[in-house]
């Protein structure tokens, strides 16, 4: 059963981000893909949206509810794969900057 807001206010703030990873949002990032390699996260994603489409008295009982459903497990998936590219771009450039710097000492 979904949990209602009860703090409109924060409806488009995060709610779970500490200070620091608000400054920083790459720390999350870097968590994230430390702990979930992206094929991971896309057999996951799958495994969630078949058993919501699949369970007989779910929420998803209608055509609408489960084209919706889809909608969000793409949209999910492409962010997935926006940040894990995000992620791979700073490692690599955080590699070439700390080769610079060894080169300089």
């Amino acid at each position: 059963m979904r949990t209602m807001n009860t703090h409109p206010q924060l409806d488009n703030q995060p709610l779970r981000l500490t200070e620091e990873e608000r400054q920083d949002p790459y720390i999350v990032l870097e968590d994230f893909f430390s702990n979930f390699h992206l094929k991971d996260m896309r057999e996951v994603l799958w495994d969630w949206l078949v058993a919501a489409m699949s369970s007989e008295s779910c929420q998803y009982n209608t055509g609408f509810a489960r084209s919706n459903l889809v909608f969000v497990y793409e949209k999910l998936e492409l962010l997935i794969e926006a940040a894990h590219g995000i992620h791979k771009r700073r490692k690599k450039k955080q590699k070439w900057i700390n080769r610079k710097r060894k080169a300089k000492e």
